[in-house]
């Protein structure tokens, strides 16, 4: 150890209502006793809006500084903390000063529902694995969890055993959900159970036959043959039995909401009688009838409800849910499929958050091979960066460092260290520049008349929409002032968001024409 070095900036939270008290904590090693001075910034952008200084001698080895920092009161706000280790106040022996910064994020936020940062929770066997899941969620900068089939039956959520197999054989310990629950609430994440409002299991139907539905030929609806689509109609017994589970998760498991899941389609069914039924004009009064039901639990619960295919969004973007969450799939695999999506929400959601659930089924199919999944890392990262330069959120993560490949969340592949760093920096960013990426007021405004060069003052092709060959270049107004956002796919050749990329170096020395006035940001050379 020859020079002074930051080990990280931990927080024990990731984000705090405005005007709140957090605390950053910094650990550093000094290669021999002697004066240094330590700062620790709150950054707006590259504003210092807070300056906390410990200057004082420190014995060679490893230390630990608690700095205590006020967020200001502005709402819905992204913060960078920067550390900076100088020993440029050391005895006069020492060769010369040296320097050493690290950076972390933080939001200010009402709540999660303002910055939803999503985690699958897929993995219930052990209460003493709890901390360790939350914390690796936590370095994410995740604010809500989704418990995925943490429940004994879709139709019955608590098991008479504590420990017992679900409806597809895998261990769940009901003593290690609440643990999560528990472990998430001290860091500031919350845990939503997931509930199916689609349908159950083989059994259940059996013996609620008249709660079935079918298609035009009279066959019943089912996933797969495993869970069978029910009538959601009000006042019938699903609906019923529906509504009652999703209360006693809460009160029996101290869970801060349902995620709401649906299947898809067909969006059409034949109720048991004969009677049509169309789900989208079932789903907004279930979902105000479940967030009234959740909320009366008490704690501030709230429902979010699943839009797959982002079927219907328009019908319950208005409803009483905590922010707006579509599950995209194939053929809207592109990425301007993405951005059109986005933009649909922002349009219908009245401010609300919106996620974008879509995975990554590159990095399954990538196996061993090393170049295989060095592309599939990519196109996790482009994926991100598209999503959070369009004003959202990217569902893909599972237990902390796990990357969903398909809707059966356990098949997730374990991300190494490496690649985890790499996508974490994307959250990390996302957080920090939360109110410019995704303000809700954010308007989207031409970019004619930008130009960008690269090193050798070239111009650099930019479009309008996210396509192959090309920089995508986003301008958007916030209050905080103008957005350019830039996506780098010229070495990219398709636009399909779920195949594999190709791998850029990172790129530097983007200007402009006249570069005085521009503030760029990077994000690993893909979000500038």
């Amino acid at each position: 150890m020859t020079v002074a070095r930051i080990a990280g900036i931990g927080l024990r939270r990731t984000w705090a209502r405005p005007g709140a008290t957090i605390e950053a904590i910094v650990e550093f090693d000094v290669p021999r006793a002697g004066r240094m001075t330590l700062e620790v910034d709150l950054m707006d952008v590259d504003r210092v809006v807070l300056r906390r200084r410990r200057r004082r001698r420190f014995d060679a080895g490893h230390h630990r500084l608690v700095f205590r920092l006020w967020l200001p009161n502005e709402a819905r706000h992204g913060y960078g903390i920067r550390a900076n280790l100088s020993s440029a106040n050391w005895d006069p022996g020492a060769a010369r000063p040296s320097t050493a910064l690290a950076w972390a994020s933080v939001e200010a936020i009402d709540g999660w529902w303002e910055s939803p940062r999503h985690v699958a929770l897929t993995s219930f066997r052990e209460a003493s694995a709890a901390s360790g899941l939350v914390a690796s969620a936590a370095a994410w900068h995740v604010t809500v969890a989704q418990a995925y089939d943490w429940m004994y039956r879709h139709y019955r959520y608590e098991a008479t055993t504590e420990t017992f197999l679900d409806a597809l054989g895998r261990l769940v310990s009901h003593r290690a959900v609440r643990a999560l629950v528990d472990a998430g609430h001290a860091a500031g994440i919350v845990t939503l159970a997931y509930g199916s409002v689609y349908g159950a299991e083989s059994e259940y139907v059996a013996a609620h036959p008249d709660e079935r539905v079918f298609d035009a030929s009279g066959a019943p609806l089912s996933l797969g043959g495993t869970f069978f689509i029910n009538d959601l109609r009000p006042g019938g017994g699903w609906r019923t039995r529906l509504l009652r589970e999703y209360e006693h998760a809460c009160r029996r498991f101290d869970f801060d909401g349902i995620h709401m899941d649906t299947y898809g389609p067909p969006h059409e069914a034949v109720a048991a009688d004969g009677t049509p039924i169309r789900f989208d004009a079932l789903y907004p009064g279930l979902i105000d009838e479940a967030a009234a039901l959740v909320a009366a639990t008490g704690h501030g619960r709230r429902v979010l409800f699943n839009c797959v295919d982002g079927f219907p969004l328009e019908a319950v973007a208005g409803r009483n849910q905590a922010a707006l969450y579509l599950e995209l799939w194939p053929p809207d695999d592109c990425y301007a499929d993405i951005v059109r999506w986005i933009e649909r929400a922002r349009l219908a959601g009245n401010g609300k958050a919106i996620v974008i659930a879509a995975y990554v089924p590159a990095l399954r199919d990538a196996g061993r091979d090393p170049r295989r999944r060095a592309a599939a890392i990519e196109t996790a990262a482009l994926l991100t960066t598209v999503i959070a330069a369009a004003g959202a959120s990217h569902h893909m993560l599972a237990d902390g460092d796990r990357v969903l490949v398909e809707g059966y969340y356990p098949a997730a592949v374990r991300l190494r260290a490496g690649e985890a760093a790499e996508l974490r920096a994307a959250w990390v960013f996302g957080a920090r520049y939360l109110h410019l990426l995704s303000d809700p007021s954010a308007e989207s405004v031409p970019g004619a008349g930008i130009r960008i060069l690269d090193r050798d003052g070239r111009p650099v092709p930019v479009t309008a929409t996210p396509t192959a060959g090309s920089v995508w270049m986003r301008v958007t107004t916030t209050p905080s002032g103008d957005v350019l956002s830039l996506v780098d796919l010229r070495a990219q050749l398709e636009d399909r968001w779920d195949a594999e990329r190709q791998v850029v170096d990172r790129n530097t020395s983007w200007t402009g024409p006249d570069p005085a006035p521009m503030r760029v940001f990077c994000r690993r050379g893909r979000l500038c």
